[in-house]
C-alpha cells in the first residue's frame, strides 16, 4: 500500500515539478530583462548627461553616444557589448570659440536629445513590462507552492 500511495504521488508531483523548473526559468528570463533594461536607462542617462560634452578623455573626440548590444540567450536576453555611434558630429562655425579647429569649426556629440527620450519612455515601458512579468511569475510560484502543502 505505501508503494502504491509513493507511486501516485511521484505521478502527480512530476508536472508540478517541471511547472516550478518553467516558473524558475520565466524568474530568469524576467530577471534578464530587468536587468538588460536597467542597463539601457543607465546608457540612455549617461548618453543625455554628455550631451555638450565636447571632447571625451578616452577619444579626445566629441562624445560619441553609446548604446547597449542585446542577444537573446536560453534564458532571455543579455548584453553583449557597449558601442559607440558612428553617426557624424554636428559641425558648427565659431572662430571665437575656445575648442574651434583651425578653420573655425566645433564638433558637438552625435546625440538626439528628442531620440534619446523616446529611447528613454520605451526603456521605461519595457522595464515596467518585465517587472509585471516577473510579479506574474511570482503569483503563480507561490500559488504552486500552496499545491505542494
Amino acid at each position: 500500500m505505501l508503494i502504491k500511495v509513493i507511486i501516485i504521488s511521484l505521478i502527480l508531483l512530476s508536472p508540478i515539478a517541471a511547472q516550478l523548473s518553467t516558473l524558475e526559468d520565466a524568474f530568469q528570463i524576467n530577471m534578464s530583462g530587468i536587468v538588460s533594461q536597467r542597463m539601457k536607462m543607465t546608457m540612455t542617462a549617461e548618453n543625455v548627461a554628455n550631451l555638450m560634452t565636447l571632447k571625451d578623455e578616452e577619444t579626445g573626440l566629441p562624445y560619441q553616444k553609446k548604446y547597449l548590444v542585446l542577444e537573446a540567450s536560453d534564458i532571455g536576453v543579455k548584453v553583449v557589448d557597449i558601442e559607440r555611434s558612428t553617426e557624424p558630429f554636428s559641425r558648427y562655425f565659431d572662430p571665437a570659440a575656445p575648442q574651434s579647429d583651425e578653420d573655425g569649426y566645433f564638433y558637438l556629440p552625435n546625440v538626439n536629445m528628442p531620440n534619446e527620450m523616446v529611447t528613454l519612455k520605451h526603456t521605461e515601458a519595457m522595464y515596467e513590462a518585465n517587472i509585471n512579468a516577473f510579479k506574474l511569475t511570482k503569483a503563480m510560484y507561490q500559488s504552486t507552492m500552496e499545491l505542494l502543502k
